[in-house]
């Protein structure tokens, strides 16, 4: 199929399975990766040739920068420790356990094994992020998962880089392991050079297409230098992604913000769904290259996953017992006799996120990037690596992605209402900063008594409304009653004056372009209403 063809075919596939996957209440990544699988053994359907340093250089770095321009570095700061322990501990454990047991049940050798623990390790929050907001979990929960994704990808792929080295090359030296490692952590200063770059330059431009342009440039000129130097092009990407994230209230206007977002959330749609639908177009291709038939490998990867699982579950609960103890022997001897408060919940929190451990478009991009050739010889056990992680992908997303909303439902960890009240009560104490402004614009004389009225009733009228949020008033989902009311009839108001519009363009009254400024207007309305 020519490459233009494929291409639409790929995006009309993964806006189906999207949309699909919306009516069934799932997350779209886990449709997408059933249905690459299903898409790669349709008859008449051939498999693209890809060059794998394509996946890591066009895929990869808009993912990662993506990922860290949503996040918090506040959040971050606030939960260095566990984020630490998940991200290099917990990979650097799941890699090596992952490596032994690939080694003893896959025919792999160790090289080989290391570079598929590598691959494994990090984690992709993206679908266990989506599914436990949107149940309600503690935003702790969701915050320590990104965070974790964000320096497990730098872990992991740093690890992968230093493994496909060795392979390649047939040595492997402790000290150059060291020097490779401390080489990829400069990949931190040019991500952040690249960022202030970046900032400075958005910052004197007042174009939002330009401003996106270079957000999406961004990713790009962090990583491919980190990378040509030997550094982790991930860890550049995701410096750069949270340094500009940090500054995007300052250094943009609020178009540009929106567009942005909105950019964004297309891109990494795309990226993700046709990384996941292009693995299942090779895994025909994989399996006819697999010796032996396919059963095997299915057990072999079976294996792997039960340890990627047992791993993640086993350090969540262990690691934090050893912590403790450490902490009432050493500092606290006298606490020993004290039950920790909150146990049940904590331990809730912990199982949440040891079932949270998904893997998806990271480890898919490392996979396929993995060279064709070692020395001059096919890469050994290149198309096992690929195939154990694709069903790790698909056993890790399917299983956690169908049983996540139902074990934070049983544990009871939910709390979608102290969150929604606290948004109440930030969004209250905003309408009170404005409202104090008003009073001194009163005071200073800046405007007509009628104009200032006006403006003090739209701040008072939303006081009136976020108020019974806050008071625990008879909800209807999650809303009170007469602000549900409320939010109806705005709906109703918009599509009236949609209509309208319609009516008036018709009538020729105005010209196409007054009416699509008109129905901007509109839609950020509906968008604002919505929110």
């Amino acid at each position: 199929m020519p490459t233009i063809e494929l291409i639409v075919a790929l995006v009309l596939a993964a806006a189906t399975l999207a949309g699909l996957a919306r009516l069934v209440n799932l997350h779209y990544a886990i449709l997408l990766v059933l249905g690459g699988l299903v898409l790669g053994f349709v008859p008449g359907v051939k498999a693209p040739a890809i060059r794998p340093d394509i996946i890591l250089f066009v895929f990869l770095p808009p993912l990662i920068y993506a990922a860290a321009y949503r996040s918090s570095t506040r959040d971050l700061r606030a939960n260095a420790g566990p984020v630490a322990r998940l991200a290099i501990g917990l990979v650097l454990f799941t890699m090596g356990a992952v490596a032994v047991v690939a080694h003893a049940v896959a025919p792999i050798g160790w090289g080989p094994a290391v570079v598929l623990g590598a691959i494994l390790g990090p984690t992709d929050p993206v679908a266990a992020t989506a599914l436990l907001r949107r149940v309600g979990a503690p935003d702790r929960i969701a915050t320590i998962l990104e965070g974790e994704s964000l320096v497990n990808d730098g872990t992991g792929l740093t690890v992968y880089k230093l493994a496909v080295a060795a392979v390649v090359s047939g040595a492997f030296s402790i000290a150059s392991g060291f020097v490779g490692l401390l080489v990829a952590l400069c990949g931190i200063g040019i991500g952040l050079l690249a960022g202030v770059v970046s900032a400075e330059v958005r910052r004197r431009i007042d174009e939002p297409p330009i401003e996106v342009s270079i957000s999406l440039l961004t990713a790009y000129l962090a990583y491919i230098p980190a990378d040509r130097i030997g550094s982790s092009g991930i860890l550049a990407a995701v410096a750069a992604g949270l340094y500009t994230g940090r500054r995007s209230a300052t250094i943009l206007t609020a178009q540009s913000r929106l567009q942005m977002l909105a950019f964004w959330n297309v891109m990494t749609f795309l990226l993700e769904s046709v990384l996941f639908l292009l693995v299942g177009l090779q895994l025909r291709t994989i399996v006819d290259g697999l010796h032996g038939g396919i059963i095997v490998p299915l057990l072999e990867s079976a294996a792997v996953v039960l340890t990627v699982i047992v791993a993640r579950l086993g350090w969540m609960f262990v690691v934090p017992v050893v912590l403790r103890l450490i902490r009432v022997n050493v500092r606290r001897p006298a606490a020993s006799r004290r039950r920790p408060e909150h146990a049940d919940a904590r331990s809730g929190e912990l199982l949440v996120l040891g079932w949270s451990g998904m893997r998806g478009a990271v480890s898919l991009a490392a996979a396929l990037a993995i060279p064709l050739t070692a020395d001059g010889h096919p890469f050994p056990g290149r198309d096992v690596i690929i195939f154990i992680t694709y069903m790790t992908i698909v056993g890790t997303l399917v299983i956690g992605g169908l049983t996540l909303p139902i074990l934070v439902s049983a544990l009871g960890v939910a709390e979608g209402e102290e969150l929604a009240r606290a948004e109440a009560k930030a969004r209250m104490q905003l309408a009170y900063a404005a409202l104090q402004r008003i009073d001194e614009a009163a005071e200073r004389g800046e405007l007509p008594d009628a104009a200032l009225d006006q403006l003090r009733s739209v701040y008072e009228s939303r006081l009136h409304r976020l108020a019974p949020r806050v008071d625990g008033a008879r909800e209807i989902g999650g809303e009170s009653e007469v602000a549900w009311q409320v939010r109806e009839l705005q709906r109703e108001l918009v599509s009236t004056e949609r209509a309208r519009l319609r009516e008036i363009r018709r009538e020729g009254q105005i010209t196409l372009h007054a009416a699509r400024r008109i129905q901007r207007d509109l839609d950020l309305e509906e968008s604002r209403i919505a929110a």
